[in-house]
């Protein structure tokens, strides 16, 4: 059978020889087509390679009669409709490690840069100026540099930074204490890398507690004269606050690769400050990631239409359609288990204990078993997570699995239980479907619960006392913020319980901190779906 793949974008030379060599496969690039034109053209095609400028619209998606394989030469797929490729049962891949290299090359040209001011150096001296002492550098031998996030790139920027004769802190709430002795580089608190650091590099995945993780009171803990670097997210850094910062002295300098907005917006005080280097998101442009990014992204295209792998694949749990059409609502519920474990944790999860019981799971406990990882996982590393790598990015992290049975005292059909152990602690959640595609958590560590895992929740654990559920609505009304459905379970009456309230609106940190300290609260968090 002969394969027909459609190509959006330019691959490099390699990467065209790839197909051009492969007999079973036949290929078109058609450059510049809009989501119109895509649509237009699509129908026919097994396999679609896109880079950014190409979009897989759910219209583009509605189109194409033969399509199995989508491909992203590139990381990110913001370009490419995944729920509409979920339901078309289409699988969407892309290349999360072919740019590391590169990403981490440039976050070292950028401290270099910062360091001794090389992009002003080379305007002044081009306009005719030669001002040597206006332009004298620091040096990074003996500095501290501070690593927020230790995944494939951080370690690279944390082996490099060694290698200049600098001190390596890191903050990842999400690695545990064996991965950071094997790698030895030293854990801190953020609290305490913001203190300690000449320079703070980041190389965090954007998440809702990440967001402007860098803001005005992060920078009145740095140490003055602390300097900047951002090759990872814009979003990561409030924009304001490092302006202000910047201008006062408090922050001596910043090098970005990415923005809040981009393109950039040309009256971002950003560009127009002396003491920032700025460079237009080029952190994975290099000619080799390049043509890495391209060669893998034919290969793996090619391996799934054939059937071999579907390595990267980031929405393929398993790889019959039907089964997976069918379990589908499991994998989903599987996500959100894990995602309320790593939600729920007071540190980095080092062991993880699965149960997948039930007829109509049993056989399928191992790919559920990579939808709790899955779910696990992704609101802590930086890189792409999905149901081919999970279990390889749990052993990177030294998290320990196992499959074991008995975690549960309830009475469904099919249940999925999950135990994790943290430094300190423990947490059991157990979970089913009501009705084969009702999500539900029932259990959490012995306490019977009732609860939707979707949209915003606090978790809190009290005394059971008469008035708790009405300090909790006082506080969150005064805040416009609206109690959607309060779910309870108890140890016994007048003993410790454990609540889940839904909000339809994020609880900001002051109120969370107020809720906190309400008696006879003993501790809240909040998670998010």
């Amino acid at each position: 059978m002969t394969f027909r793949i459609l190509v959006t974008d330019d691959l490099s030379d390699d990467a065209v020889e790839l197909l051009e060599a492969h007999p079973d496969v036949d290929f078109d690039i058609v450059k510049g087509l809009d989501p119109v034109g895509l649509a237009g053209r699509i129908p026919g095609y097994d396999g679609l390679i896109v880079r950014s400028s190409a979009r897989a619209t759910a219209g583009v998606i509605e189109a194409a009669d033969r399509l199995r394989v989508i491909g992203r030469a590139g990381t990110g797929v913001d370009n490419i409709d995944m729920q509409a490729a979920n339901q078309r049962g289409i699988i969407v891949m892309n290349t999360p490690g072919a740019n590391t290299v590169a990403t981490a090359e440039h976050t070292m040209a950028l401290l270099l840069a910062l360091c001794r001011n090389v992009p002003q150096a080379v305007a002044s001296l081009k306009s005719g100026e030669w001002e040597r002492s206006r332009f004298r550098g620091i040096e990074l031998r003996s500095k501290t540099i501070g690593i927020v996030g230790l995944g494939r790139v951080g370690r690279r920027i944390a082996r490099r930074c060694r290698a200049f004769g600098m001190d390596v802190i890191c903050y990842d709430p999400y690695m545990n204490e064996d991965r950071f002795r094997s790698m030895k580089i030293e854990r801190v608190s953020l609290d305490e890398l913001l203190e300690r650091s000449d320079f703070i590099t980041l190389h965090a995945a954007l998440t809702p507690d990440t967001r402007a993780l860098i803001d005005d009171d992060a920078l009145a803990k740095a140490k003055p004269g602390v300097r900047i670097i951002n090759a990872a997210r814009g979003h990561l850094v409030d924009e304001e606050a490092l302006v202000e910062a910047l201008r006062s002295g408090k922050v001596g300098g910043a090098a970005l690769d990415v923005l809040a907005q981009e393109p950039a917006d040309p009256e971002n005080p950003l560009l127009h400050m002396d003491n920032v280097v700025v460079t237009p998101h080029l952190a994975a442009s290099t000619s080799e990631a390049q043509r890495e990014v391209g060669i893998q992204i034919v290969a793996q295209v090619i391996d799934a239409l054939l059937g071999i792998d579907y390595r990267n694949a980031l929405n393929m749990p398993i790889a019959d359609g039907q089964v997976l059409k069918e379990l589908r609502p499991y994998f989903d519920l599987a996500e959100r288990v894990g995602s309320l474990q790593t939600q729920l944790a007071d540190g980095a999860i080092t062991r993880v204990e699965i149960a997948v019981e039930g007829d109509d799971i049993d056989e399928h406990a191992q790919s559920i078993s990579v939808a709790i990882l899955k779910g696990l996982l992704t609101p802590a590393v930086t890189e792409s997570v999905n149901y081919i790598n999970a279990p390889h990015v749990a052993d990177e992290r030294g998290i320990a699995v196992a499959h074991i049975s008995g975690l549960h005292a309830t009475d469904y059909p099919n249940i999925i239980s999950c135990r994790v152990e943290w430094s300190g602690g423990r947490r059991t959640i157990v979970a089913t479907l009501f009705s084969h595609d009702e999500p539900r958590i029932v259990e959490v560590d012995g306490y019977r619960v009732d609860v939707i895992p979707e949209g915003t929740i606090l978790v809190a654990v009290s005394r059971d006392e008469p008035g708790f559920i009405g300090k909790v609505g006082t506080l969150l009304g005064q805040l416009g913020i609206n109690i959607a459905t309060w779910k309870t379970g108890r140890s016994a009456p007048g003993g410790r319980a454990l609540s889940f309230i839904s909000v339809d609106a994020d609880v900001p940190d002051e109120a969370m901190q107020a809720l906190a300290s309400t008696d006879p609260i003993e501790s809240v968090v909040q998670v998010r779906f």
